[in-house]
């Protein structure tokens, strides 16, 4: 279920190349979504974060208290940071857009698990299936098979005429020059055909942070904060010029607790 019709389609095709699978429905919404599984009680649900009219984690949470056998959930999104609300829904996995035939291949691999071990344990409650104090640690344990799983992807960028791929973890910071960002590694600059939400969206969300409307930092590349005009602050990067960057009074509490202080 996801209100993106192209999402909705790379997802089919590719759960259709499963044997076991049939596709009975789909919604582009959240009240859609919930009509249509109660009417047609599917075994397996593929559920995004983001609806247009609804929370799906909040959806995910309806369905397992309101059906009396509710499917195997599967939470989708963009970004990786939503898993732990998703897990603590009993959510069997949590896979991140772009979809993949292998990542899918482990997600199927969970759900023919969890579906059989339902079968086998019909007379048991899902708290008895798994236990109170257990639930930290399968938390922990599927959290982590998303950070792992989920490698960072390249950015290209241009330099002197041609397309060079960066590593993520090279960027010390990006800033919106004109239309477009700038990134800056600790010796280079590269221009980008990405406008700086659209590098924010390609960027990993536990390593990088927005500081200002003009700025994105590598949260691994910080050196200090320096103390600024009526509350404000400025982090100096490590990079060969000591980069002073902006941080907008409105983020800083964020960014000194995404920095353990």
């Amino acid at each position: 279920m996801d209100d993106e019709a192209p999402a909705r389609a790379e997802l089919r095709y590719l759960l259709e190349q499963f044997a076991e699978v049939e596709v009975i429905g789909e919604a582009g919404s959240g009240e859609e979504a919930l009509e249509q599984v109660i009417g047609l009680e599917p075994d397996a649900v593929f559920l995004d974060i983001h609806l247009q009219d609804r929370d799906g984690v909040d959806l995910g949470q309806e369905l397992l208290e309101s059906m009396g056998k509710p499917p195997v959930i599967i939470f989708a999104s963009a970004y990786e940071i939503h898993a732990v609300r998703a897990f603590e829904t009993e959510a069997v996995d949590y896979i991140v857009k772009p979809f993949s035939e292998n990542r899918l291949e482990k997600t199927m691999s969970r759900v023919r698990k969890w579906m059989q071990r339902k079968e086998s344990e019909m007379l048991l409650s899902q708290a008895e299936a798994f236990p109170a104090e257990n639930l930290e640690e399968r938390l922990q344990s599927l959290l982590q098979n998303v950070l792992t799983e989920q490698s960072p992807r390249r950015v290209p960028v241009e330099k002197n005429g041609k397309i060079v791929l960066i590593d993520p973890n090279e960027i010390v910071y990006a800033t919106l020059e004109g239309r477009y960002a700038s990134i800056y590694t600790s010796y280079e600059q590269y221009t980008s055909s990405f406008t700086l939400q659209e590098l924010e969206n390609r960027l990993s969300p536990h390593q990088f942070f927005r500081t200002h409307r003009a700025y994105i930092v590598n949260l691994n590349k910080t050196a200090e904060l320096v103390p600024w005009f009526k509350g404000a602050i400025h982090l100096v990067m490590q990079d060969q010029r000591n980069t002073e960057v902006p941080v907008s009074r409105n983020v800083v509490k964020e960014l000194k607790r995404r920095l353990g202080f």
